[in-house]
């Protein structure tokens, strides 16, 4: 599914008195915003109409594809995120061109946001799981997958003759 399945029709609310409000909930299997996929991807949002427009607020859960900081493989990653974004209506009503806001058809594509969002709130440190035993620091090999024989000497090469006297004296 590409993202102009996320277009909504809010036309009914530019008629409403402020503080009317409709609920709204999408639900995909495999979603792709400008070239970004998010698989899956379920979201639950309320659409309320305002003085200045419509304010969309919700959260959507989805994951993406990243890479794991401490084996380098490939994970999916849960991404959590809010939206909270007013649509001006009408678009002249918008304070500056960066602003959203909804076409005089009522029209309203919220993949613009979520893309945003759910690139914002990706985590910083992918783990593909949260005990992730990572690569050997001399062979590199993936500690998920086998052990390696790799002996680790992790002794700062300034303290090898403190470590020398420390053996010499056991």
């Amino acid at each position: 599914m590409h993202g102009n399945n996320l277009k909504f029709n809010f036309g009914f609310l530019i008629e409403a008195s402020p503080g009317t409000s409709n609920n709204f909930e999408f639900e995909y299997p495999r979603m792709i915003i400008e070239d970004e996929e998010f698989v899956p991807m379920n979201g639950k949002f309320s659409a309320t109409r305002t003085g200045e427009g419509i304010l969309i607020q919700g959260k959507f859960i989805t994951s993406a594809e990243m890479d794991c900081i401490r084996c380098l493989e490939l994970s999916q990653v849960a991404v959590n995120s809010f939206i909270e974004e007013l649509f001006f209506y009408p678009p002249s009503a918008a304070p500056d061109s960066d602003s959203f806001t909804m076409g005089e058809d009522g029209n309203v594509d919220l993949s613009p946001l979520i893309r945003q969002e759910a690139l914002i709130n990706r985590p910083m440190q992918p783990l593909c799981k949260e005990d992730c035993k990572g690569l050997c620091i001399e062979c590199g090999a993936n500690l998920n997958n086998d052990p390696c024989d790799c002996e680790i000497d992790d002794i700062d090469p300034r303290l090898a003759a403190l470590k020398a006297l420390i053996k010499e004296s056991d």
